[in-house]
């Protein structure tokens, strides 16, 4: 797939306001960013806004305010199923804890979003193993989740995300149950998926981490900063 240079994902005046009684309370302010490919960190303290920010990115919660536009096409503007199938073709998730079907084997778990999109089984099974194998994993294909360690299952729901080549990857504290060996084969995993022209929007309240991104946005009180 040819990436485009300019930017894929779009904020537009985006914003958050939850009713809170008689009052209301922001959770994000109006921001507008545009996220070139490579890696952004979103970094700031628990509660700041960062979750608030990665839902409205991938259309799970709808902005008060703005858009959020994807190649173009704004997310919000779909219907539910609209937006479900959106992200199937142009999404892939990672997660503090790994989210991998339980009943699944490595290899079903990275294929699942690939038969949900309708691949052929000899496709996406081919892609399925050699995405394994890049993560280092080819060996524990037909391994259950509960017999896999915390860091083989978080390189597992990487392959997954990577199954259908994103535009757009979306990473929420990936590294946080891990050790500090195994977090960083995962984040060399999500750095060298930047430096093939993805964006990947990568939310942490690591410093170290944050310091492995292209750009960073800063948190707080549900207002945006960008650094630089």
């Amino acid at each position: 797939m040819t990436r485009p240079s300019g930017s894929v994902l779009t904020a537009q005046n985006l914003s958050r306001i939850y009713p809170s009684g008689e009052d209301t309370v922001t959770a994000l302010a109006p921001f507008t960013y545009a996220f070139p490919p490579g890696m952004t960190a979103v970094v700031g303290p628990s509660g700041s806004g960062k979750s608030t920010l990665l839902n409205l990115l991938a259309g799970f919660d709808r902005p008060t305010t703005g858009r959020v536009l994807v190649d173009g096409t704004d997310l919000h503007a779909l219907s539910e199923a609209g937006r479900a199938d959106f992200r199937l073709a142009n999404y892939g998730f990672v997660f503090q804890n790994h989210n991998l079907v339980t009943i699944l084997t490595a290899l079903e778990n990275v294929e699942f979003p690939l038969m949900l999109a309708g691949v052929p089984v000899r496709e996406r099974r081919e892609r399925a193993r050699a995405l394994l194998d890049g993560v280092g994993l080819a060996a524990r294909a037909t391994h259950l989740p509960s017999q896999l360690s915390g860091g083989e299952a978080q390189r597992v729901a990487v392959a997954r995300a990577l199954a259908h080549n994103p535009r757009v990857l979306l990473a929420d504290e990936p590294t946080g149950n891990l050790d500090s060996h195994t977090g960083e084969r995962v984040l060399e995993l999500l750095t060298g998926s930047a430096r093939e022209g993805r964006t990947v929007v990568l939310i942490t309240h690591d410093r170290d981490v944050a310091a492995l991104a292209d750009r960073t946005l800063r948190v707080r009180d549900g207002v945006v900063t960008a650094d630089g």
